[in-house]
């Protein structure tokens, strides 16, 4: 009777396995990605009990626990650090310890913003004149976490590039080890989209134009500098530094007493385990700048124009100038967490990582940056999809990473930190899937159906998944594919792409209340939401179980 009853329960097992095959599984997850579900998640993730979310914050830890009640909820396995758990002993008193991984990946931040003490000085040989400068007056200083007490010599370095493959190098003929050196902003010929220079030097975009500044600090950095200057033409430091604004602060995002731009003067790193301080970027006010200049015979403007005309670097040592800078910092060690959980796959050691990062601004002088968009609508995107996967009830081939991402806000801390301490190893991560401002529209989006899908250039198989996606689920989407070699940018699709990991990033629209106290819940498009991240399923279904990432480029070798 017991082998006849086995028997009989093979037989069913099998005809249940025939009665959804892939395809049904496939689809019994896509019908789990629902508007209400989205809606309800977004609601609760951007309401004002979370305080806006911001790095570190109870706010924050709210959400981040809501996060893993969702993935445990799922059947989503926790993939952050282990625990020591103390359990009673059911055969005697004593207590004993277990490790067991819980949902998050534990880290401590470094909070800083600059102390009581911000000094500059410039020492003139020549003159034998010492000029002390006043802070937020004639200069300001950038000096990260750690305090800067430096004496150096000065040397102007025109615009501080090195570029040999335009054949351009302004630290050509110039030693800066160990010196400040002064750089105009810009490039030759950023003042003049007429004229060759801009033509030669001009860089793409604005991401570019960020690329090209942070290739200057690099370069000095590497060469040895110990600290950089920079000079504004447009004397937009200075602006920055008015301490009265008649009557308060007013736009029509924010009004009060309190100076806006003091909301971003907390940052925050990770502390990494050696102390490698960036040089500190020293701002001057114009007059400040004429009189460094001034003392080896230089007119800024007159130089500009030099530099743009000849495209030759004018670079030299003022050999009479000593820069003198001291300040101190305020610091404190914060804890925060990234929200990690994975659906094993046959694959235990290859996986498919999910992000978007579920911090935001937090609240200030009364207001409440609850970040709807930015970044719940990536986050809702997250946790949808892995209630979508597992309610497939499949086993992929590939492990699926979940990951809900900390302080992306304060420079993509959580995703960096995620990278250099990996659930599994790095190099085996097939591709990473960014969800970042999913839920808005862009004003020219009239029919309120426009998206951006950014990926690995190399990897046209993405677009291809993608697209066809598109098209065979009716999804009411107009995608705009966006290759690039090695995407970048401020968002956490960033340090995947330094890894050489293929991503797939998706966006929905720029909104004027990025950033504001009025980014709410209620003015997202729910239905466009939903829409993406139904895409967002379909491909990634196929990458997870099997579809080889490179197909294209195979079939081509």
């Amino acid at each position: 009777m017991v082998k006849k009853f086995s028997f009989i329960a093979l037989i069913s097992g099998l005809f249940i396995l025939q009665a959804f095959p892939q395809e049904d599984l496939r689809m019994k997850g896509f019908q789990s990605i629902t508007e209400e579900a989205v809606k309800q998640q977004l609601f609760f993730l951007a309401s004002d009990w979370m305080q806006g979310r911001a790095t570190g914050t109870e706010g924050e830890y709210m959400a981040g626990d809501y996060i893993a009640s969702m993935f445990g909820l799922y059947g989503i396995k926790p993939a952050g650090d282990y625990t020591e758990l103390l359990r009673n002993s059911r055969n005697s008193s004593s207590m004993g310890q277990q490790r067991e991984r819980g949902f998050f990946q534990k880290m401590n931040l470094i909070e800083y913003q600059p102390g009581a003490t911000q000094e500059l000085s410039f020492s003139d040989k020549k003159k034998g004149t010492v000029i002390p400068l006043t802070w937020k007056t004639d200069f300001d200083a950038e000096t990260g976490d750690l305090p800067a007490d430096i004496t150096a010599p000065v040397v102007f370095v025109g615009y501080g590039l090195a570029m040999d493959s335009l054949g351009y190098n302004d630290f050509s003929g110039v030693n800066v080890r160990g010196c400040i050196i002064l750089r105009l902003p810009g490039y030759p010929g950023s003042h003049d989209t007429s004229s060759a220079a801009w033509k030669k030097f001009h860089p793409r975009d604005r991401y570019g134009e960020y690329m090209l500044n942070r290739a200057k600090n690099a370069t000095a950095k590497k060469l040895g500098a110990r600290g950089i200057m920079e000079i504004s033409f447009t004397n937009d430091f200075s602006d920055n530094w008015a301490a009265n604004v008649p009557f308060r602060f007013q736009n029509r995002f924010y009004e009060g007493k309190d100076d806006p731009n003091e909301f971003y003067r907390h940052r925050m790193k990770i502390p990494g385990d050696t102390l490698d301080p960036d040089p500190p970027f020293i701002m001057l006010s114009r007059r400040a700048m004429n009189y460094v200049l001034s003392s080896a015979g230089i007119d800024p403007l007159v130089l500009r124009n030099q530099l743009t005309a000849t495209m030759k670097p004018a670079s030299r040592e003022l050999t009479s100038l000593t820069a003198h800078l001291k300040t101190s910092v305020n610091s404190r060690i914060v804890k925060a967490r990234n929200v990690i959980g994975w659906m094993e796959g046959e694959d235990t050691t290859r996986t498919i990582v999910i992000g978007a990062h579920y911090d935001h601004l937090g609240t200030w002088n009364g207001y409440i940056f609850n970040g709807a968009d930015d970044n719940a609508s990536g986050t809702v995107a997250v946790m949808t999809l892995a209630r979508a996967f597992a309610a497939s009830g499949i086993r992929p081939k590939y492990s699926i990473v979940f990951a809900a991402w900390t302080g992306e806000e304060k420079g993509l801390l959580g995703s960096y930190y995620y990278v250099s301490h990996p659930f599994r190893p790095i190099d085996k991560t097939l591709l990473y899937v960014n969800f970042d401002m999913i839920s808005r529209n862009s004003p020219d989006d009239s029919l309120r159906n426009q998206c951006t899908m950014s990926y690995t250039k190399a990897y046209k198989t993405l677009e291809n998944t993608a697209s066809e996606k598109v098209t065979d689920a009716r999804l009411g989407l107009n995608v705009a594919f966006r290759p690039s070699e090695k995407p970048r940018g401020g968002s956490d699709h960033t340090p995947f792409a330094e890894k050489n990991i293929p991503i797939i990033y998706f966006m929905a629209g720029w909104h004027d209340e990025y950033h504001t106290p009025y980014d709410h819940a209620e003015k997202a498009d729910i239905r466009k939401t939903t829409e993406i991240i139904r895409l967002a399923y379909l491909t990634i279904w196929d990458f997870a179980t099997g579809k080889d990432i490179r197909q294209e480029e195979n079939r081509k070798n």
